[in-house]
């Protein structure tokens, strides 16, 4: 049997998917407590998740693993 090699980007990858649907589960179980002490811990997960995603995101696209498509505004595109 053969395996596959998974490469940094696949494993980047990956771990930002599962990043950002944690991060989605604490939102929601944040928005859902009503007890203070857990709302504070579910929002410290939440920063937490957050904080992570954005370094995850930073090394993927120094990599250049993560293209970020370019938004024109309004000038721009009547000279294209």
């Amino acid at each position: 049997m053969q395996y596959q090699q998974l490469s940094d980007k696949d494993i980047a990858g990956d771990i930002l998917t599962g990043v950002k649907y944690m991060s989605q589960g604490y939102m929601h179980a944040l928005l859902e407590s009503q007890d203070q002490n857990l709302r504070q811990t579910f929002k410290d997960y939440h920063d937490q998740c957050l904080n992570d995603q954005y370094r995850l995101f930073q090394l993927m696209q120094q990599n250049g693993w993560y293209k970020v498509p370019m938004i024109l505004d309004e000038s721009m595109q009547q000279n294209i």
